[in-house]
């Protein structure tokens, strides 16, 4: 018996795009899916799309009030009944073959708690901005190394924590929408952490690594939509994800089984410490109309306190 599968797909105010990525779900080659929808209270038309299909495999929960994207994925994976799940974003779209070509790297080993693929990325032409984006990521694995099917986990987090260490946060693995996991690894592992804006995702694999092996389709099985409406753009903008990286590294610091990476996690997050008042001060500059004088007043204000951050709280 085929192995059966949760598609996740958690949408907020997708209605301009739910429509392609539900086609997209149901037209898998692989039969045994179900399709779970998490309407995040869209204030557009998401629910009415979504109702307008009539097809058993997909459930729909509509939210009684909107929550932080995590949060929202994490009610999804709760509702899930598979053995592996899918993840989908409402502005995105799967290859047919998608679950076809995935789940045999999970039946071959069950060591394999995560296997991720290439995607395409969809982009206006029109826009030179994103033009430009997608030629810069539109292969994000490489870093890694040589990837075969089946890739030691412990092996990957070490390669991917070497490459930390710097004020940005590097996405090795891709979005959501190229993931799929063992339900079991999550069981093990915890969900999406709720304390991050932007990098929760990158935060849950680097943690499933440390545990589980990692597989790898070289093959385009997601078509991800990069636009400004999106909500990394909405987070770039805002730049709301100002603590993640301090996040991230007290995630992983929490995993028992970090192993040799441990002391590079630590020096990483002694590092990102020092850069916190300074990414505070920035921001509130940016909010406030503050000019270089400001900020640097506000950066020396802050370093004078000689706090950590309670990233424990």
């Amino acid at each position: 018996m085929a192995t059966f599968v949760s598609i996740c797909l958690p949408a907020f105010n997708g209605a301009d795009w739910i429509a392609e990525a539900i086609d997209s779900a149901l037209a898998q080659t692989h039969d045994e899916f179900e399709l779970v929808v998490v309407d995040n209270h869209s204030s557009d038309g998401t629910r009415d799309v979504v109702e307008s299909y009539d097809d058993e495999r997909i459930r729909l929960i509509v939210n009684d009030l909107t929550f932080d994207a995590p949060a929202n994925h994490n009610v999804a994976v709760r509702a899930a009944r598979g053995a592996l799940v899918k993840f989908l974003h409402h502005d995105d779209r799967l290859a047919p073959t998608c679950l076809e070509r995935m789940v045999p790297v999970f039946e071959q080993a069950s060591s394999v708690g995560l296997v991720f693929s290439r995607r395409e990325v969809l982009v206006d032409l029109a826009d030179a901005g994103a033009v430009a984006w997608k030629e810069r990521y539109a292969t994000v694995h490489e870093p890694l190394g040589r990837l075969g099917r089946v890739n030691p986990g412990p092996a990957l987090l070490a390669r991917y924590v070497s490459g930390l260490g710097g004020p940005l946060l590097p996405n090795w693995i891709g979005e959501p929408s190229s993931v799929m996991v063992r339900m079991s690894a999550l069981d093990h592992t915890g969900l999406f952490t709720t304390r991050m804006r932007q990098s929760w995702d990158v935060e849950l694999w680097l943690r499933i690594m440390a545990s589980w092996d990692v597989g790898f389709v070289d093959e385009p099985l997601a078509h991800y939509r990069y636009h400004p409406a999106s909500l990394t753009q909405a987070n770039a903008r805002g730049n709301e994800d100002w603590l993640d990286l301090a996040w991230l590294y007290e995630g992983l610091l929490a995993t028992d089984e970090l192993g040799g990476a441990l002391d590079v996690v630590r020096r990483h997050r002694r590092r990102e410490t020092a850069r916190l008042p300074r990414r505070a001060a920035g921001r509130v500059a940016r909010r406030r109309g503050i000019g270089s004088l400001g900020r640097y007043t506000l950066y020396r204000a802050g370093r004078a306190l000689g706090r950590r951050p309670a990233l424990h709280g």
